[in-house]
């Protein structure tokens, strides 16, 4: 994992107690990802690390055959989930093969123990 920065050590902090959380914004509640410095669509530096229910659907993805290095075990899916709470986040869906995954799935939050760390990542909700 790379260093975290001013505007992430929060959330890089939370995942590694196994939590998930995102900016939210002080004055409307929106939450919004990734960090920022201002709030989208604003001039507000007014937001906070705000805890996530960790449900989300996927929105879009796709399955990984050719990874960047040695280090990444392929295939793999990487997504986009919208969180429940209304913004949209970049991970990987795990406990689910490439041929399972499906647009509208609903997932949850899960972590990934790496370098020292945690990396949230996303398996199926068993229905």
């Amino acid at each position: 994992m790379t260093e975290p920065s001013e505007l992430t050590a929060e959330f890089w902090k939370a995942a590694s107690q196994q939590q998930l959380v995102a900016p939210r914004c002080n004055g409307t509640g929106r939450y919004f990802f990734p960090p920022e410095r201002c709030v989208p669509g604003t001039a507000s530096t007014d937001w906070s690390y705000a805890e996530c229910s960790g449900r989300a659907t996927v929105y879009t993805f796709s399955v990984v055959h050719r990874p960047p290095s040695a280090d990444f075990d392929a295939p793999y899916i990487l997504a986009v989930v919208d969180l429940e709470e209304g913004c949209a986040m970049l991970t990987n869906i795990v406990d689910c093969s490439p041929d399972e995954v499906r647009v509208g799935m609903p997932v949850q939050v899960a972590f990934l123990e790496v370098d020292g760390g945690a990396l949230p990542v996303f398996r199926p909700v068993a229905q």
